[in-house]
């Protein structure tokens, strides 16, 4: 039977071809609920709860608010010229869906993903008022955080929980595991049948102890891979104080330990992370004990490019500092071994001495054999190579200006060895406008160049001559700044000058065994302490200002250059000998290399 809004029987019908579907929060019809409407209808011979429709302004049409099933089952079992019995209601759309909700809630209820997915929009159509929301659908606030919190579950875990091939739990454990791991996850446990119990136990197994973490831990509390988050609103979670998300649980642990490491690098001349892949690729040095390389080159040791501290990236030692290691093996093998041989020899001269067979004693620093040991060393940190040899230039051209017969012989050398080319045009430019003038132009148009040449005073030739030579000392290679440094009979000490630029290359590890080379610590004494344990600048403040140091004149060994005879008879006489410096056998073989 047909009605109008202006004569709305008691009882009103609508044919099912006039009612259609409207925007219905159910999705799924769960194929035995259905039959088992359908074979009631059957058995009824006819509906006997009304659906509720709405009519579609402008139309003759109805617009399904809640009974869609009981519809669905009447067009199959009766046909579309059925009379279905209907309420019908004037209603918005918030209203409407609404109503939707909560009839389908109290009836054969939604999933929990289709109410998770209304709960959304309802919260949308309130402003993101979660209790008015929850007031429209009949619900406390309760179930609608609830019903919200299942939406960080992707679409494919929220279809299959709205099909029933997973439970609610599984989809609130799944709520807290990142989205990209979600569906590689409810693959295995739609392949295997998992059971809620298991996949909590698997899951476990992945998660990180928030308690462990190194890393600020403050942000986490409003992360939804944080398991407090579930524990608080689902009955299936993995408890409170762990992270879901270990890839990016590592990832923060990785940044925390790099930034702990980067404020280690004033310290160590190394500083390593240690990953679990690595291995262990570092040894501990020290004085004594049974890997102890002796006094003298431990201190040395830590003015070494292989010395340094080991940060852990390892599960269980998350950013523990091991201080006082040697990255490299074969050299830490070579001094340990050195030292223990020096203590045998020692031991064997005592009762050659006494005629008493000495007692054995355990290896200490504090040994100090008799024996000859070799000089203690290390390894330049390469920014320090990097500085000398820009020092030893500077220094090889102030000499080239200062002795004018082996100028010439050096530019001789140059040209008949066919490294003229070494000279250098903008250092000479330099210089040149210091002697001649700002008028001295450089370029490459030698035809133009002359004039300006022949323009030059005659008093400056012969300094600018001596300039030609000086620049190439800028231009030659390591081994023959080797050979013009020994030539030239470069004194270090009329050079070398203690400046902060200079101690800033070092890091304090290095400063400590530095001073201690030059004397600089026993000088300073218990103030020494003092000031090794402040910032870095105020420890090198502390150390180019000791009261009665001779800095004119004392050059640490890392700024002086091996000593090689040049040739038996063209250099002249030198001054008062200063002894070759200790360098690594690297640098014996090729100049800093």
């Amino acid at each position: 039977m047909d009605t109008s809004a202006n004569s709305v029987p008691a009882n009103p019908t609508l044919p099912l071809s006039r009612i259609v579907q409207g925007k219905n929060p159910r999705t799924y019809f769960d194929p035995v609920e259905m039959a088992d409407l359908r074979a009631g209808l059957r058995a009824a011979g006819r509906v006997i709860q009304p659906i509720i429709v709405r009519p579609i302004p402008g139309t003759n049409l109805y617009e399904i608010v809640a009974g869609e099933r009981r519809w669905r089952a009447a067009k199959d079992v009766f046909g579309d010229d059925y009379d279905m019995p209907v309420v019908i209601e004037t209603l918005n759309d918030e209203e409407a869906e609404a109503f939707a909700v909560i009839e389908n809630h109290h009836r054969a209820p939604m999933s929990h993903a289709e109410e998770a997915y209304a709960a959304k929009r309802q919260l949308l159509r309130h402003k993101g008022d979660k209790e008015e929301a929850a007031a429209s659908l009949g619900w406390k606030p309760e179930l609608m955080e609830r019903r919200l919190a299942l939406l960080t579950c992707t679409p494919a875990v929220l279809e299959a929980l709205t099909q029933h091939r997973i439970q609610l739990g599984h989809a609130e454990l799944l709520a807290g595991v990142p989205p990209e791991k979600q569906d590689t996850v409810l693959a295995g446990v739609l392949a295997h049948k998992i059971p809620v119990g298991v996949l909590k136990e698997q899951l476990g197994r992945f998660a990180r102890q928030l308690t462990a973490a190194i890393f600020d831990t403050a942000p986490c509390s409003a992360c939804p891979h944080n398991s407090a988050r579930q524990a608080g609103l689902f009955d299936e979670s993995l408890g409170e104080g762990y992270c879901q998300h270990p890839t990016h649980y590592d990832e923060l642990t990785l940044q925390a330990v790099e930034a702990k490491a980067q404020g280690l690098r004033d310290q160590y001349p190394l500083v390593q992370i240690v990953k679990a892949s690595d291995g262990s690729a570092y040894l501990p040095v020290a004085a004594d004990g049974e890997l102890g390389v002796g006094v003298e080159q431990y201190a040395a040791c830590q003015g070494c490019a292989s010395f340094g501290c080991a940060v852990s990236a390892l599960p269980g030692s998350y950013g523990d500092v091991t201080p006082s290691q040697c990255f490299d093996a074969a050299c830490h093998t070579m001094k340990v071994a050195a030292w223990r041989k020096a203590q045998r020899e020692s031991e064997q001269e005592t009762p050659a001495k006494t005629g008493k067979t000495p007692a054995k004693r355990k290896l200490s620093g504090a040994v100090n054999p008799a024996a000859s040991v070799a000089q203690p060393s290390n390894q330049t940190p390469q920014r320090v190579k990097d500085y000398r040899i820009a020092q030893w230039r500077k220094w090889a051209a102030r000499e080239l200006m200062a002795q004018p017969e082996r100028n010439r012989r050096v530019m001789i050398a140059l040209a008949r060895s066919g490294h003229a080319g070494d000279v250098r045009t903008a250092e000479f430019g330099q210089v040149a406008k210091r002697i001649a003038g700002p008028w001295v132009v450089e370029r490459l148009d030698f035809a133009a160049i002359l004039p300006e040449a022949e323009a030059i005073d005659a008093q400056h030739l012969e300094p600018l001559m001596l300039a030609v030579t000086a620049s190439a000392a800028f231009g030659v290679g390591l081994p023959d700044l080797d050979a013009l440094l020994n030539y030239l009979e470069v004194d270090e000490r009329r050079h070398f000058k203690w400046t902060a630029e200079f101690l800033e290359l070092f890091t304090l590890s290095e400063l400590e065994s530095l001073a201690g080379e030059v004397g600089l610590k026993a000088k300073m004494g218990t103030a020494f302490k003092l000031a090794r344990a402040k910032k870095k600048g105020d420890f090198i403040k502390a150390l180019l200002a000791v009261p009665g140091f001779a800095y004119e004149g004392t050059v640490p060994s890392v700024m002086q250059y091996p000593r090689r005879a040049v040739s038996t008879a063209s250099i002249g006489q030198t001054g008062e000998e200063i002894p070759a410096a200790p360098v690594e056998i690297a640098e014996e073989a090729a100049l800093a290399a």
